[in-house]
């Protein structure tokens, strides 16, 4: 079996993936997906012209992958929330396909306020078994703030162990890609354009 939590530390060298994780990586490159030539108002068109590039670049990013994973952080107390992979489903990807890897205290003063209890970032992990998985994975993850059906209140990153890639949608208005390998930046980590209106390189 593989340990998902080894290989994560092995590749990317921290606890969890950042927030903001383009600032975090030394290699990284951010995608604008929605554009501002697309307003909210239309959002069926700004979702379909985010989804669209976000699927051109995963598609030539991750060409050459033999393995990927989906990942998958939700937000909870010190129990992750039952049904939080329940969307997954929709995309032929069963609850018992994931292996909960643990969870991470976000010190967040607020909730725990608020609530009376701390605040922590639930981790779950899933192979993908195929391209026309990924591409479902991505719809969940770009309609989340446009009112686009089905979708996941989770943060998904999608990651090569063997390659040192990850993608991580994070709405209609961009996604970040980064890799901790410099020797790969020549080919695979050059900036993708795609109709992108704006690709932002640290490489």
């Amino acid at each position: 079996m593989v340990n998902v939590i080894q290989q994560f530390e092995s590749a990317f060298t921290c606890d969890e993936f950042p927030h903001a994780m383009f600032y975090e990586f030394e290699i990284g490159l951010r995608f604008e997906l929605g554009g501002e030539e697309v307003s909210t108002s239309r959002p069926i068109k700004r979702f379909i012209q985010a989804f669209e590039r976000a699927d051109a670049v995963s598609s030539e990013l991750f060409e050459k992958s033999k393995s990927l994973w989906l990942l998958s952080s939700s937000y909870s107390d010190d129990l992750p929330k039952k049904k939080r992979l329940k969307p997954f489903k929709l995309c032929g990807i069963r609850s018992a396909s994931f292996r909960y890897l643990g969870a991470t205290p976000q010190q967040d003063e607020n909730q725990s306020k608020e609530l009376g209890s701390d605040l922590y970032r639930h981790w779950d992990a899933a192979e993908l078994d195929g391209r026309d998985r990924l591409r479902e994975v991505l719809w969940l993850a770009l309609g989340s703030e446009l009112g686009v059906r089905p979708t996941v209140q989770a943060k998904i990153y999608i990651v090569d162990f063997e390659r040192n890639i990850a993608l991580h949608p994070y709405d209609d208005r961009g996604m970040d890609v980064v890799s901790m390998d410099k020797n790969i930046s020549p080919t695979c980590m050059r900036p993708i354009n795609h109709g992108c209106s704006n690709t932002t390189s640290h490489v």
